[in-house]
């Protein structure tokens, strides 16, 4: 499954794609999100995190780590469950008013699940577009 989104954010390309990247910062914006554990005290590319996430209401654990990181211009977070691979993309561009962000999110569900794909898409969409409405509130802040 995959889901791309664009928004906007008054902030610089550098500052927007660090807020979106640290995850730590990653429940402010994100309701699913139950938890956040950084296990590196500071951020950059191989840093990791312990994502506790509720989907459907069920929580599941992953771990995320930042796979890509170029400031100001692009990141990647792989999160990484038992059952589910999620990749999130961020690209930041400079506009006239602030940044321009384009985020894609691709999730990969192992076997059987991914047989419901078509199913749980309904429920991730929702969950994404969710997500990133929370995303351009907390830019905005």
């Amino acid at each position: 499954m995959r889901f791309k989104r664009q928004l906007y954010a008054s902030k610089s390309p550098e500052e927007t794609l660090r807020l979106i990247a640290d995850f730590r910062n990653l429940k402010a914006w994100d309701d699913s999100v139950q938890s956040v554990v950084a296990r590196d005290d500071i951020f950059a590319q191989g840093s990791q995190y312990d994502v506790r996430v509720v989907f459907s209401g069920n929580p599941i654990d992953m771990v995320y780590t930042v796979t890509v990181y170029e400031p100001g211009v692009c990141a990647v977070l792989t999160g990484v469950a038992p059952k589910a691979t999620a990749i999130d993309r961020v690209e930041v561009a400079a506009t006239e008013q602030g940044t321009r962000v384009d985020y894609v999110a691709e999730i990969q569900l192992a076997f059987p699940y991914n047989l419901l794909d078509p199913l749980l898409a309904i429920g991730f969409k929702k969950t994404v577009d969710h997500a990133v409405a929370g995303l351009s509130r907390f830019l905005s802040a």
